[in-house]
């Protein structure tokens, strides 16, 4: 009768053992499972979306401008930015001025017409008007001049030039028509008139000139009229233009052609 009881006995404690030992294990799963937490990520509440991480957002560009870009060109690493070419304005133009007569070209033909005026009783003249002013003299009276201001026509015809004809004349390089018949001057013809190579017309008639033709008015290649009539010359006409000159526009006054 022993037996069964110590069999029991051994039994009933062998259970309070095995429920001893599931208390304990059971007690030491929590805490595996909180020490094991802390080193993982937080745990959600079952059955709930995760919450998204917020976005990056830009502040909104006031209406109607443009947010401003900044834009820089690529360098190359390590090297230096190339400077932006400065702007160079173009150089200025010399200044230029539009061609105008000098003095010099003209100051020969100036200074015949004044040693004219004063050697001929300008003053007296019945015609004088700007004659030694400042005005230009193509506005001289009687005086025709080129785009150049060379004299080219000198036309003075019954005006009452008294005196000598002044050597001053044979410098009118351009003139082509002179004209002073029908005054009172006296004296000889300038052999300087034969440096007037342009000269087609020479008209000296009626006045008081005396001694011989220049040999000199031989070398006018274009002289092509000539008179010299009512004057109280002598002598002859170089033969040298006979062939040259327009009989219906010349008058010699009687004078015969030289030999």
């Amino acid at each position: 009768m022993r037996t069964p009881r110590l069999f029991h006995g051994v039994l009933a404690l062998a259970l309070i053992l095995l429920l001893l030992l599931s208390a304990c294990s059971g007690s030491d799963e929590p805490e595996s499972r909180a020490s094991s937490g802390q080193t993982t990520a937080e745990p959600t509440t079952e059955g709930a979306e995760p919450t998204p991480a917020p976005r990056a957002t830009t502040a909104p560009t006031p209406k109607g401008t443009a947010a401003p870009t900044a834009t820089a060109a690529p360098t190359t690493e390590g090297a230096e930015p190339t400077p932006a070419p400065r702007a160079t304005a173009a150089p200025a133009p010399a200044a230029t001025t539009a061609p105008t007569m000098t003095q010099t070209s003209t100051e020969p033909d100036r200074e015949a017409l004044v040693a004219l005026y004063n050697t001929t009783g300008g003053p007296n003249w019945d015609s004088n008007n700007n004659w030694l002013s400042d005005a230009p003299i193509n506005n001289w009276y009687g005086v025709t001049t080129d785009d150049n201001g060379r004299v080219t026509e000198l036309y003075l015809p019954v005006n009452r030039l008294s005196g000598k004809i002044p050597p001053q004349l044979g410098n009118l390089a351009n003139l082509d028509w002179l004209g002073l018949d029908r005054n009172q001057l006296n004296g000889e013809i300038p052999p300087q008139f034969g440096n007037l190579a342009n000269l087609r017309s020479l008209d000296l008639r009626d006045n008081q000139l005396s001694g011989a033709i220049p040999p000199q008015l031989g070398n006018l290649a274009n002289l092509s009229g000539l008179r010299l009539s009512w004057n109280r010359l002598r002598g002859c006409v170089p033969s040298s233009l006979s062939g040259r000159l327009n009989m219906n526009h010349s008058d010699l006054g009687g004078l015969p052609f030289c030999p």
